[in-house]
């Protein structure tokens, strides 16, 4: 019993200590396995930071091959653009210099006998009408629709001035009835001081009245358009209210002296009138400058009187029948009339300077 007893002691002794050893081993082998663990997390951590740095970096590398993309194709529209406009520019100043020879090679030829010989004609019946200040250097034919390539000086009423007029065509219409001749320039450039503007689409016009038609129907018949019925002539040809050029110069010196001293906002100026009769200047003709010289209003009337009120001391012109240009805005003058105040001027001093050539109201 003793024996057996012993016996079953080892026994349980040697399995214990197997046991016990056994533990250690899978304690060994456990922690092999969680070192082992531990690393391969690591490594698969390493592994997925590796992955998510290489596709961050793909997602910016296309992001900025597509930013790039985008920069190269806006580069290369405004390279299209910047090309296109240069050659549209390139062909404008070809076309340019082309335009600009030929007229060159044009200005140097001489105008035809018959171009010159109109122009030297409409001068004179200008100047015969008391119209000096407009004077045409070229034109380059004439032909059924009118002066084509025309070039013109016009000088200011105070004569401190120029206007270059520069148009591809000018026409002259006539209006019998009313005694008045229109020179209509297309086309082309007013050069006022150096400052070129264009002229309207329907072209700038510039009225000579009143004028004798008969005589710029007869010379130039070849330019001249006419519409409308000649008036019945007075008896004996010279109208009895007309006066000689000395006389009208004279005149004409006193109105300056006159309004020299009227005080008005603009400078006038009665520039022509054709005869006298019952205090008043008949068809005259009246232009405003401004204090640059540049005329801002006109007017063409067929009475034009200095009227007085000596009770109330006003002073002023007295427009009738005509029409009157102001601001670029054309009006007709009738019934009472248009009047000017004078504001510096008194009764007697106006008076005395129109050598009683007043009407009293």
């Amino acid at each position: 019993m003793r024996s057996r007893l012993l016996w079953c002691s080892a026994v349980v002794v040697a399995a214990l200590g197997f046991l016990v050893w056994e533990t250690r081993r899978l304690a060994e082998l456990a922690g092999r396995f969680e070192a082992d663990a531990r690393v391969a997390r690591r490594a698969a951590a390493d592994a997925e930071d590796r992955v998510a740095a290489e596709s961050t970096g793909r997602t910016a590398a296309a992001a900025e091959a597509a930013r790039l993309a985008g920069e190269l194709a806006t580069a290369n529209a405004q390279l299209l653009g910047i090309t296109t406009v240069l050659e549209a520019r390139t062909a404008e100043m070809r076309r340019a210099s082309e335009a600009a020879a030929l007229a060159r090679s044009r200005s140097l030829e001489p105008m035809g006998d018959g171009v010159r010989e109109c122009l030297a004609t409409l001068h004179d019946c200008l100047r015969a009408e008391g119209f000096g200040n407009q004077r045409f250097v070229a034109a380059r034919k004439l032909d059924a629709e009118g002066l084509h390539d025309v070039e013109m000086f016009e000088s200011d009423p105070d004569g401190l001035g120029v206007t270059f007029y520069e148009a591809q065509r000018m026409t002259a219409e006539i209006d019998r009835g009313r005694g008045r001749l229109q020179l209509r320039f297309f086309d082309g450039k007013r050069i006022v001081r150096g400052e070129a503007q264009d002229l309207p689409k329907d072209g700038w016009a510039i009225v000579f009245a009143p004028i004798d038609a008969r005589m710029f129907e007869q010379r130039l018949p070849f330019l001249v358009q006419c519409e409308g019925t000649y008036p019945e002539p007075a008896a004996g040809g010279r109208r009895s209210t007309d006066v000689d050029p000395m006389t009208r110069r004279q005149w004409l010196e006193r109105f300056d002296q006159l309004l020299a001293g009227a005080g008005t906002s603009n400078a006038l100026r009665v520039t022509r009138f054709r005869g006298m009769a019952d205090g008043c200047f008949l068809e005259a003709e009246l232009v405003g400058t401004d204090a640059q010289h540049r005329v801002v209003s006109s007017a063409h009337v067929a009475r034009l009187a200095v009227e007085i009120d000596p009770k109330a001391g006003v002073v002023s012109l007295w427009l009738r029948d005509g029409v009157l240009q102001n601001g670029g805005l054309e009006s007709s003058i009738s019934g009472e009339g248009y009047r000017m105040v004078l504001p510096k001027l008194d009764a007697r001093k106006a008076s005395d300077i129109l050598l009683g050539m007043v009407v009293t109201r």
